[in-house]
């Protein structure tokens, strides 16, 4: 893993007891969630127009209440709340460490990291009970230029006698601008995620990918295969890329190493992001093959998290409303056990 000195990325770890250490803990739940906008009040000159500061759109109040919502979803989520917290859309380390220490203490994440991109308002971040052993914030590139959002490596050290828990973070280009014409942005992080991955499981570790990619698993038959899509299903034709390809449980015990699980395709009909009267997948978790090895840590489950109160009537997620401070996020979180 990288020296953390050589990047951008803000780390704080807090010396106190971790309880994730116990050797009763045989199952780890792992949360990812684009929280949808979450900027702290401070004036940065950089944010959304409607967060900024400065624009009289957004104060502490809205600040705390939004910190609240995003709080009680974790809480509420798991028992004890999620071993280890993804986050998504998160204006930087100021607003994390206010989230974790006004309305998470209870908790206990000991372990904070964010992971800024430049020219852009929100990056990822990390809340973890086990120790982050190291970081590594990966700029995307297509023709050699900076695009889209950095793709974020932690290393998490789970238990002494297993290799480490590496964990990318994803928040791949939207399709704002249409599907079609900003699919190569998700490709140019396909094919880089892909080969961090490759690398990091070649390297012996645990290796799983997750966050908001802004397309859903099964994005080729969705298009009807009108163009390349950034996930493809591990048979399909990449026209020479090495794209981000999943495959079943069955595949990947079997040893199928260039393609990842993706949970989402045992959960037909079902989706965490809701658009244009339609499910989508856009939150995923993509699992290396030794998770299935039958050696620990080994896949255990996948779920959507939906706790009623941050849903609509109509069962969709209940987004953020700025006027009136209510409301939590336009993606549900979804959540993955491990197991030893």
């Amino acid at each position: 893993m990288a020296n953390i000195k050589k990047f951008y990325v803000i780390i704080f770890f807090i010396v106190l007891g971790c309880s994730a250490e116990s050797e009763e803990n045989t199952v780890i739940t792992i949360m990812s969630w684009n929280v949808e906008n979450f900027f702290d009040d401070v004036d940065n000159g950089t944010e959304y127009y409607e967060f900024d500061p400065g624009n009289n759109k957004w104060n502490y109040d809205c600040f705390t209440r939004k910190a609240s919502a995003i709080a009680d979803v974790i809480t509420s989520a798991e028992n004890g709340g999620p071993d280890i917290v993804l986050l998504q859309e998160v204006e930087n380390y100021n607003a994390l460490e206010y989230l974790n220490d006004s309305y998470l203490k209870a908790l206990s994440y000991p372990y904070l990291c964010f992971f800024p991109t430049s020219n852009s308002a929100v990056g990822t971040a990390v809340l973890s009970r086990y120790p982050i052993a190291g970081v590594h914030n990966h700029a995307v590139r297509l023709d050699n230029l900076l695009c889209g959002r950095n793709i974020a490596e932690v290393e998490i050290f789970l238990k002494e006698e297993s290799p480490s828990l590496v964990v990318f973070i994803n928040h791949w280009k939207s399709k704002l601008g249409g599907a079609e014409e900003t699919e190569p942005q998700r490709i140019a992080a396909s094919v880089l995620l892909n080969e961090l991955m490759q690398d990091a499981i070649l390297a012996g570790y645990n290796v799983l990918a997750a966050g908001d990619f802004n397309e859903s698993y099964d994005e080729s038959s969705r298009n009807n295969e009108a163009y390349q899509a950034a996930i493809v299903c591990g048979d399909d034709v990449c026209d020479g890329l090495n794209l981000m390809s999943w495959g079943s449980k069955d595949e990947m015990k079997n040893g199928y190493t260039d393609r990842y699980f993706n949970p989402w395709c045992e959960l037909e009909g079902y989706g965490s992001y809701y658009y244009n009267d339609g499910w989508e997948t856009l939150d995923q978790f993509f699992i290396g093959d030794s998770f299935f090895d039958d050696k620990s840590p080994e896949y255990s489950s996948f779920r959507i998290v939906k706790l009623g109160f941050n849903e609509t009537s109509q069962g969709k997620p209940l987004s953020w409303d700025s006027g009136s401070g209510l409301g939590c996020s336009d993606h549900f979180p979804v959540i993955l056990e491990l197991f030893f």
